[in-house]
């Protein structure tokens, strides 16, 4: 039986950004590697979630707009066990690894900003290339590098991200118009081409083309 790739996205509340991240990444990862999409698990949680809370009726239009459902969507508090779990832990802003480093501190080692890895992603394909990743075993090894990279090229802070840069961050939407939360899932997505091409490779269209 094959374990699925475990892919964490975290946020606050888990109602807007994580959640709204978590739907873009499977929705590109479906279209652009069904091989590893179907072996991956991919899912969101929040450091000071209420279990059970929809996502935010602006964060449910903001996917609309991209064909993406978020309605059925419920929150998850993040807990150790979560962090102890995944294989890529993508945080929405600098503050919430300050939060997993207090929560598990193991988790680190696998953790990094969604804004920070989309940063390094040149530097990234640059040392592992760009073939396509085609099988869970294949992810792994990949992701192994990957992390390898960032603690290279991590300061002494021990964290896998610039923990002094707003760079780092998805801004937090909550209680905004809907169209900073626009602004956001735009800010995600101009993120992911980046993000994908660093854990996976090409898309399989584009090896194939």
């Amino acid at each position: 039986m094959v374990q699925l790739l475990d892919i964490l996205f975290v946020c606050t509340g888990n109602i807007c950004r994580s959640p709204m991240a978590e739907a873009l990444f499977q929705s590109r990862l479906i279209k652009d590697y069904p091989e590893i999409a179907a072996d991956a698990l991919v899912h969101s949680a929040g450091i000071s979630a209420i279990e059970g809370n929809p996502s935010t009726s602006s964060a449910v239009q903001a996917m609309d707009l991209w064909g993406i459902d978020l309605e059925p969507h419920r929150a998850s508090e993040l807990t150790p066990g979560i962090l102890l779990e995944a294989d890529v832990i993508l945080a929405m802003a600098r503050e919430h690894l300050l939060s997993i480093e207090r929560m598990e501190p193991r988790a680190l080692e696998r953790s990094t900003t969604f804004k920070h890895l989309a940063a390094m992603s040149s530097l990234i394909t640059g040392r592992l290339g760009l073939t396509t990743v085609r099988s869970e075993k294949a992810a792994r090894a990949r992701i192994a590098g990957l992390f390898e990279l960032l603690r290279e090229s991590a300061k002494a802070d021990g964290f896998m991200a610039d923990i002094q840069s707003r760079g780092s961050d998805i801004i937090d939407p909550i209680g905004s118009s809907l169209r900073v939360y626009l602004g956001v899932a735009e800010d995600i997505e101009s993120s992911l081409d980046d993000i994908l091409l660093a854990l996976f490779g090409c898309p399989e269209a584009v090896s194939e083309g």
